[in-house]
C-alpha cells in the first residue's frame, strides 16, 4: 500500500481544485490522508465524499511532527507493511498517480528507502523547481549574502540518469515506511524548515542511505517561498532552523556517526 501523507495549512480550495493534487480518483493500493491544520468545512466534506481520509486533530503543528502525527495515526489504525511506502507531499503539488507508483516500484527494483522526482514550477514543466540541493555547511552565510541562497541547488539540465544527492525538499519525499519508522520521522524540534535537510542528513549519516533521484519522473510544485521576506516570521523561522541543523550535524550526527565507524 502507498500512503500519501498531505498537511493543510488553508489550502483547502487549492486541494479541492486539484482534486488532491491529482490523486482523488487514485487505485485501491493508493490511499490519501489530509491533516487540517487550520480544519475546514469545505475540505472535510470534499474528503468524506470522495474516500479521503480527512484529520482535523491537533491543528497548529509544524511541518514534521503533523507528518509524524499522520505516521502514528496510519501506523495504529490500518498498519504498516515491510512493503508499504509512506509519501510525503505538498498540498500545492500536483501530481499522477501514475508517477508515484513508478517511483515506488523503481525505489523497490533499486532497493532504496528514500526518493525524489523532479519538480517543476509551472504546468507545462519550463521552469525546473530547486527540490534538489548539497547539503548547507558553515560557510553557507557567506553564499546566503552572495546568491540568497543556504544550500546549492543541483543542476537539473545535467543530470538525466537516476543518481544520489545529498537531500531533497519535504514538498515530496517518498520512504519506505519501514524506514521512516527507523529515522523516527521528522525531528519536531524545527518547527518549519530544514526538517527536510535534516531527515536526509540522518538517514545518510546514521543509517548509510541517502537519498535517490530521479530525474524521468515529474511533478508540479507551486511554491510560494514566503521565507524570502527577511523581515517575516516565515524568514525568523528559516535563519533559526538553519542554525539548528548546523548545530546537530556537527555536534551530533556526524560525532554519532564517527563513534559507529570507530567500533
Amino acid at each position: 500500500m502507498i500512503h500519501v501523507a498531505i498537511v493543510s495549512h488553508g489550502h483547502e480550495d487549492l486541494l479541492i481544485a486539484s482534486g488532491m493534487g491529482g490523486l482523488r480518483d487514485a487505485s485501491a493500493d493508493m490511499h490519501v490522508w489530509i491533516k487540517d491544520n487550520r480544519p475546514s468545512a469545505a475540505l472535510k466534506a470534499y474528503c468524506h465524499q470522495h474516500g479521503i481520509s480527512y484529520i482535523d486533530e491537533q491543528p497548529g503543528l509544524g511541518f514534521g511532527e503533523n507528518n509524524n502525527f499522520l505516521f502514528d495515526l496510519i501506523s495504529n489504525s490500518v498498519g504498516f507493511t515491510a512493503t508499504d511506502s509512506f509519501i510525503v507531499m505538498n498540498p500545492d503539488i500536483t501530481i499522477s498517480p501514475a508517477t508515484i507508483v513508478a517511483l515506488v516500484e523503481n525505489m523497490k527494483r533499486d532497493a532504496f528507502p528514500l526518493a525524489t522526482i523532479n519538480l517543476f514550477r509551472d504546468e507545462q514543466h519550463l521552469y525546473v523547481d530547486a527540490n534538489i540541493r548539497r547539503f548547507p555547511n558553515v560557510i553557507s552565510l557567506l553564499r546566503m549574502v552572495a546568491v540568497r541562497s543556504l544550500s546549492e541547488p543541483y543542476d537539473k539540465q545535467t543530470m538525466s540518469e537516476t543518481c544520489h544527492v545529498d537531500w531533497a525538499s519535504g514538498a515530496f519525499l517518498a520512504f519506505d515506511a519501514l524506514h521512516y519508522q527507523a529515522l523516527q520521522g521528522f525531528d519536531t524540534r524545527y518547527f518549519m524548515y530544514f526538517e527536510d535537510v535534516d531527515i536526509c542528513y540522518r538517514s545518510q549519516q546514521l543509517l548509510g542511505k541517502g537519498i535517490l533521484f530521479y530525474p524521468q519522473l515529474n511533478a508540479t510544485h507551486t511554491a510560494a517561498h514566503k521565507n524570502r521576506n527577511l523581515v517575516s516570521r516565515h524568514a525568523s523561522w528559516f535563519f533559526r532552523s538553519f542554525l539548528k541543523f548546523l548545530s546537530r550535524r556537527y555536534f551530533v550526527y556526524d560525532r554519532r556517526a564517527n563513534i559507529s565507524a570507530s567500533k
